[in-house]
């Protein structure tokens, strides 16, 4: 009979972030043992001026490779996607934050 050894767990969580021009919704998995972000992905939308989804703007995928997150963004204009990625960046943050108080 084999050995089975659990070599990482991940904990997964679904998150809504809006700033005063983007609304993001997505899920996004962390390791459970380092609380390091593994990826993350969602839908983007405008902000709709009272903090609901306005136009959807299109939606991203990020996974980590290398020790940086790197992003794949869908339907995005030039200016959405800088939008986003400026969103993006505050989120990593809050997640990595979230995680090492844990």
């Amino acid at each position: 009979m084999g050995t089975f050894n659990i070599i990482s767990s991940t904990l997964n969580s679904q998150f809504s972030y809006v700033n005063m021009n983007v609304v993001i919704t997505g899920s996004y998995a962390a390791d459970a043992q380092t609380n390091a972000l593994q990826n993350i992905n969602g839908q983007a939308y405008l902000n709709d001026g009272n903090g609901g989804q306005g136009d959807y703007i299109g939606n991203f995928n990020g996974f980590m490779r290398n020790g940086q997150m790197k992003y794949s963004l869908s339907e995005m204009t030039r200016q959405n996607a800088d939008l986003v990625l400026d969103a993006l960046a505050e989120i990593e943050q809050e997640i990595i934050g979230t995680n090492t108080e844990e």
